[in-house]
């Protein structure tokens, strides 16, 4: 990042600071080989498997729902972080020697794909609720325009906020996936972002689902059974999002916290360098977990990829002699 000649000095402290917390941040080698099968296997299973449910969506995409396009937006962020993975692995296994601008890139993916993860989600909640609880207004929202510009700006404002925190502190650090370090002069910075794109929208989403419930329950024109599902379906998803994205938050905002009281680096490191890395690769997981979760909660997608696996039989039976 640019650094203005008053804060050369500092930038310089700070770059000698990051390559003392190298040798805090060595994992063991079990754990490194543990990591790396696990990550691969997530991007092994999470490439396909997004690709499949966007083909198989493709047709709602086109159509003027509106929700459609946001969560084909959330599996294209999935997607990207699927794609990561395998560099990631690499660089763990030393088996690349990174420069500067890859192992920025590949560190500021994972928490841009959290920032556009979480916004998108809680749009789509906000959408739901609107197509509920305001039917006419719900149009308003699904004119091509709009989403364009909304799934615009959802990308945008994660990608500014995570250069604009995460990026100066990747330019002072030789650490690249995942990036664990949390600088002095930006633990706040960090902080902030945790709960912006943490804890405040699993807190929205909590919201937005007992609205939506409420809405349910006064929407005579929705039968019993649909409102019980749509209601367990948007729990299950506030859940999930819980337990995907809270701990790494959780543990995130605490290393911040510790920074910030004038904790010893080191010390800090070493006690949650492996947490973090559990916690990431839990996170992960919801690169496999996100299209799983619309291919059986969507007829219409459902249907399709159905369609898909009974025409691979009948071909396959075809080809049998």
């Amino acid at each position: 990042m640019f650094l203005t000649p008053d804060s050369l000095v500092t930038s310089q402290n700070s770059s000698s600071t990051s390559a003392d917390l190298l040798s805090c941040s060595v994992i063991p080698a079990e754990c490194t080989l543990f990591l790396s099968c696990l990550y691969s296997t997530i991007s092994l299973l999470g490439l396909p498997l997004n690709v499949l449910v966007l083909w198989a969506m493709w047709p709602q995409v086109r159509s003027p729902m509106g929700v459609p396009i946001y969560v084909a937006n959330l599996l294209c962020a999935a997607l990207l972080q699927a794609v990561t993975l395998p560099f990631g692995v690499v660089y763990l296994l030393r088996g690349w020697k990174l420069g500067s601008m890859s192992c920025s890139m590949l560190c500021l993916i994972p928490s841009l794909i959290q920032g556009v993860a979480a916004m998108f989600a809680v749009w789509i909640f906000g959408v739901r609720y609107v197509a509920v609880a305001h039917p006419l207004k719900y149009r308003k929202l699904c004119s091509g325009w709009v989403c364009s510009l909304v799934s615009l700006s959802l990308w945008l404002l994660p990608v500014a906020f995570s250069i604009a925190v995460r990026g100066i502190v990747i330019d002072n650090t030789d650490v690249c996936f995942p990036n664990h370090n949390v600088a002095p002069e930006w633990a706040l910075f960090d902080l902030i972002f945790c709960f912006l794109f943490g804890v405040l929208p699993w807190l929205l989403l909590g919201i937005l689902w007992f609205l939506i419930s409420n809405a349910l329950k006064n929407s005579p024109s929705v039968p019993i059974k649909q409102r019980r599902r749509i209601s367990s379906l948007l729990l299950l998803v506030v859940v999930g999002f819980g337990v995907l994205f809270g701990p790494i938050n959780g543990i995130r905002g605490y290393q911040s916290i510790l920074v910030l009281l004038g904790q010893h680096l080191c010390h800090i490191e070493q006690s949650l360098l492996l947490p973090y890395h559990l916690v990431f690769a839990l996170n992960c997981f919801s690169v496999v977990l996100a299209p799983l979760f619309y291919a059986f909660s969507s007829s219409g997608v459902k249907k399709r990829l159905m369609g898909l696996i009974r025409k691979d039989q009948e071909t396959h039976k075809l080809r049998t002699p």
